[in-house]
């Protein structure tokens, strides 16, 4: 498990998470706390070292498109879990409509029916 953070003020969970992860990093962007720098680049490391075979990913949208640029440069499977405002709640609104990879061509699926869990493959971010 990877977990990052701005800085040490807004840490949260920690011992919840090091408590069910076998590996356990946590980093803060400035240093302030744990390792220092970004959580995806402790995870590339890992992923060099072959010890890694599949990603789980929530989190912000610049920080999900590194992770699935990553997945899909290690070839590793990755699923990516996407936070969107929702409305409605039931796909009516469209609020949280995002981009979605249908073989060759792209169609627009909702965050809030059709996830918010998706393969990384297919979502455009």
């Amino acid at each position: 498990m990877y977990l990052g953070f701005r800085n040490k003020e807004f840490v949260v969970l920690e011992h919840e998470y090091r408590n069910v992860s076998d590996k356990f990093t946590l980093t803060t962007d400035d240093g302030s706390y744990g390792e220092s720098g970004f959580a995806i680049n402790y995870l590339r490391e890992d992923l060099e070292k072959g010890e890694i075979d599949g990603i789980y990913a929530c989190g912000p949208l610049p920080m999900l498109k590194a992770v699935k640029e990553l997945a899909k440069e290690k070839k590793i499977p990755c699923q990516i879990s996407l936070e969107e405002r929702m409305g409605c709640g039931i796909g009516v609104c469209l609020g949280c409509a995002i981009k979605i990879s249908a073989g060759d061509q792209i169609v627009y699926g909702h965050v809030c029916k059709a996830g918010p869990v998706f393969d990384a493959n297919i979502v455009e971010i």
